[in-house]
């Protein structure tokens, strides 16, 4: 019987040689699904890997031999030689498709970025922030606190502390956000409470007449973002329930007023904590190490955070119950950018061939990413270097997707997956490291959550605290200055305007009608109204004039007392009876006036 008869056994015969290496599986079970959970983050996203120059074989051979007039086994041995195969039989073209084709669509953007037109009205520094936190939210909060407020008054017995008790206005609540804003802006935000309002000229004049320590500690403790007396029966079908009404109107805000770039990244924000929370996760790679974790979708340009997603671990079986696999927090966190024509880069944690596919398919959004190399559609002769120079660089292409393996040091390879690019270029402008061109973008386009993460830290509003929904709220301040920022920026004609400089006028702004209110409080001591006079750059009033031989009741006698008195205060002019007044000659009585007008 002619081998030649039978061109099955001929192939047969050609991929024999590698069957006991290349068909099997070197990373036995490291394919199957992510679990639900995901913890732990021990790998890293490096692009980097160790290749391994044991377990794979080379490519297809290329030394079986042929005689010059066996027709059919030069045609199959030279279709070998064509393309690689995977583990699990994917072909990949050696060759890339044809460039004189039709303008690809991934080239189209259908929606271009910018502020959305219901935020290009906004002009002033609050405006902007208030279309993130809005009137509503913010009165929701109120509404939330005030009830757990009255539920503590009516607990406490103590009437000393009552008056540290009373419900929180708006302008107040307000106020408490901004010197949060405040406390980030001198990157105080883990500082003693103590050390910001001391009077000794080390802390921090426009705490002390904002508001009392006290009263900043009792807001802090008692702010809440849900009904307390529903979260039991809401907890037992979603984790999130003490914040998922306030995240969600914020997350929804996001959306709405800016459309982000061409190119986005998806990664994973970790909010630090420490508290106990069912959903806590550690990831060592992450400078907190132990925290929430929030996936994000971010303009890799300008760093406009434009979609979250809070990894709220198993949530029990109801309307709330999802997935946590990698394709399909892609496939909900995309959406507001599907059907755009856009790139989005992410990490090896997402990338896999059957989410590049699906986000090309069914959302219209080419990607570029890194990928782990237990993946059964990489051919065994991309991950490995045996036989391979420094630098070089291994292609495979299909029709809408590209693979490439790198070599960038000894013994360490590079896996990329992408729907933008088709071709085997390398980007000159890398010299002697030879870079393919989806390598330069991929690392152009991959720090947008990371940049995101950075610009949270560097003026965070966070402060220490057990209670979880708290710091997603302190999350949501901090990304709500960075939105309020680009959205300023732009509706100012690209206004250059510094963050620093940005988040300490958005904290001015936000305690400028809470200082005007308490200013005119009777009881608030003379000299620190005239501070915030002063601080708001308005008149001071001045107190009125003494009638000559009017008799007023001590005031601070008690008044069961009813004591009559005609002297009066030098400094705050309240009337005050002989036991309570302090006699100075003429000369200690002006040097004390030279001091007090020198400290002003």
């Amino acid at each position: 019987m002619a081998l030649r008869d039978h061109p099955e056994r001929i192939l047969a015969i050609l991929e024999e040689s590698d069957s006991d290496e290349n068909d099997r599986d070197p990373y036995p079970g490291s394919d199957v699904e992510v679990d639900d959970h995901v913890s732990e983050r021990s790998q890293s996203s490096d692009t980097e890997q160790d290749a391994n120059n044991t377990d794979t074989g080379s490519e297809s051979s290329d030394d079986t031999g042929a005689d010059s007039d066996d027709v059919n086994l030069l045609t199959l041995q030279n279709r070998q030689r064509q393309h690689f195969k995977g583990r699990d039989g994917t072909i990949w073209q050696k060759a890339p498709p044809r460039p004189n084709v039709r303008r690809r669509s991934e080239n189209i953007i259908c929606e271009p970025p910018g502020v959305k037109s219901v935020a290009q009205e906004a002009k002033t520094v609050q405006e902007c922030w208030n279309l993130f936190l809005t009137h509503d939210m913010l009165h929701k909060i109120q509404e939330y606190t005030n009830l757990h407020i009255q539920e503590r008054r009516a607990q406490c017995e103590d009437i000393s502390q009552r008056r540290y008790m009373n419900e929180v206005e708006i302008s107040e609540l307000k106020a408490f956000i901004g010197l949060l804003f405040m406390a980030g802006f001198y990157r105080s935000n883990r500082q003693n409470l103590e050390d910001l309002w001391q009077a000794d000229g080390s802390g921090v004049e426009v705490f002390r007449l904002t508001m009392s320590v006290q009263r900043f500690y009792f807001i802090q403790s008692s702010l809440r973002f849900d009904d307390k007396s529903t979260r039991a029966e809401r907890q037992n079908l979603d984790n999130l329930a003490p914040v998922r009404e306030i995240f969600e109107k914020f997350v929804e805000q996001c959306k709405k007023m800016y459309s982000p770039g061409e190119t986005c990244t998806i990664d994973e924000m970790l909010v630090a904590f420490r508290g106990r929370c069912k959903f806590r996760q550690y990831i060592p790679s992450k400078p907190a190490k132990y925290g929430i974790k929030i996936f994000a979708l971010v303009d890799s340009k300008v760093f406009y955070i434009t979609n979250l997603e809070i990894y709220a671990g198993k949530q029990p079986d109801g309307p709330f119950s999802v997935s946590n696999k990698p394709l399909d927090v892609v496939n909900r966190i995309v959406s507001p950018v599907s059907k755009t024509h856009r790139n989005l880069t992410f990490d090896n944690w997402f990338t896999s061939y059957e989410l590049v596919s699906h986000l090309l398919n069914e959302h219209k959004l080419t990607s570029v990413g890194t990928l782990r190399k237990n993946k059964k559609q990489i051919p065994p002769g991309f991950i490995t270097t045996r036989g391979k120079e420094l630098h070089s660089s291994t292609f495979g292409f299909q029709k809408n997707i590209t693979l490439v393996s790198h070599i960038p040091k000894k013994n360490k390879v590079v896996l990329l997956m992408s729907s933008l690019h088709h071709d085997n270029k390398i980007d000159e402008s890398t010299g002697v490291k030879q870079k393919p061109e989806v390598i330069t973008f991929y690392n152009s386009t991959k720090s947008g959550v990371d940049v995101a993460d950075e610009l949270c830290a560097t003026y965070n509003v966070s402060r220490n605290s057990k209670r979880w929904p708290l710091t997603i709220f302190f999350a949501m301040l901090n990304i709500s200055g960075i939105n309020a920022n680009i959205i300023y920026r732009a509706n100012n004609d690209n206004t250059r305007i510094k963050r620093r400089h940005f988040i300490k006028n958005l904290a001015l702004s936000l305690i400028q009608d809470h200082l005007q209110i308490r200013r005119a409080h009777v009881n608030l001591p003379r000299q620190l109204r005239k501070r915030i006079a002063d601080f708001t750059n308005e008149p001071t009033i001045e107190p009125p004039q003494k009638i000559p031989g009017a008799r007023r009741r001590c005031q601070i006698c008690p008044s069961k007392k009813d004591k009559k008195t005609t002297h009066t205060c030098h400094a705050c002019h309240i009337y005050i009876c002989p036991e309570h007044l302090i006699s100075y000659c003429e000369n200690c009585s002006n040097s004390m006036s030279i001091n007090e007008e020198s400290e002003d």
